[in-house]
């Protein structure tokens, strides 16, 4: 007999260390029914969306953040994502680095096309 049970992976979703709070990044993945969505913006919102419940739920919210990455597969995208991510901050805002990378991991038959994690005070 084969076990088939999901093996845990080797991260924590988020970690306190000290003052601050380091999310994983965070893909545009629903939380509670795990359905990905295609496009830069639905992803960008949901990538947003979770970063906020990892903060709400360990103390902290996303006016906490002070420093952001970003993670695109296409720089092509980067107004698009900007426009959404922008929805969900204000002044003063956080630090950020948005860098294009070759690809990001494939879940199913959806490609993730962004990746966000969050530096926030608690």
């Amino acid at each position: 007999m084969t076990d088939t049970t999901p093996k845990p992976l080797p991260y924590s979703p988020v970690r306190k260390a000290g003052d601050l709070l380091f999310t994983a990044g965070q893909i545009g993945r629903d939380a509670k029914t795990l359905v990905i969505e295609e496009g830069i913006e639905a992803q960008t919102k949901k990538c947003m969306e979770n970063i906020a419940m990892h903060l709400e739920n360990n103390g902290a919210s996303i006016n906490d953040v002070v420093k952001f990455n970003i993670y695109l597969t296409d720089m092509g995208d980067y107004a698009k994502m900007n426009d959404v991510y922008a929805t969900f901050l204000s002044e003063p805002y956080p630090a950020r680095t948005c860098v294009a990378v070759k690809e990001l991991p494939r879940l199913g038959d959806i490609e993730l096309v962004v990746e966000i994690e969050a530096i926030a005070t608690v």
